[in-house]
């Protein structure tokens, strides 16, 4: 009974053993490919699509700058021309 126990619990902890290392060979190679992956697609100059969205965003901030400044100029050349009608 005492060698069927060993035998038993020397089996659980070779597949113990043998699962984890599994496990961490399935950690291992997914890594790598991601790694991969991710070196083939900065190669080919695609970006992210957090910074994508960053980059909207920013345009969409400088767009509205631009409107509202360009609005003041068109305003401001308005009543200079105002001004000059008037003298």
């Amino acid at each position: 009974m005492k060698n069927s126990n060993f035998f038993f619990k020397d089996t659980a902890s070779i597949i113990t053993g043998a699962l984890s290392t599994l496990t961490d060979l399935k950690t291992e190679i997914d890594n790598i490919i991601k790694s991969r992956f991710e070196k083939f697609i900065n190669s080919q100059g695609i970006v992210n699509r957090e910074d994508f969205e960053a980059l909207v965003d920013r345009h969409e901030k400088l767009n509205s700058e631009f409107i509202l400044l360009k609005t003041k100029l068109e305003n401001k050349n308005k009543k200079k021309l105002i001004s000059k009608k008037k003298k």
